[in-house]
């Protein structure tokens, strides 16, 4: 997977998280069920994506100490 296909998919799956949160507390406001799970969702989602995303960042991090001590 390229790095464009990969930066794609991580701004769909942050934008399906957000649309989770949205969705549930617009859900929990008017006062129906399952508000909760979408929220629930929703913020475990987008936990997981940063996570991913910060395990990336500091690889490539690390690619440029390397190449600066060099």
């Amino acid at each position: 997977m390229s790095k464009v296909q990969k930066d794609r998919l991580l701004r769909l799956l942050y934008g399906i998280s957000a649309l989770l949160v949205l969705t549930g507390a617009l859900v929990k406001l008017q006062h129906l069920q399952n508000g909760d799970l979408f929220l629930f969702t929703g913020f475990i989602s987008g936990s997981l994506i940063s996570a991913f995303e910060i395990y990336g960042l500091k690889k490539i991090i690390k690619e440029f100490e390397k190449a600066k001590i060099k």
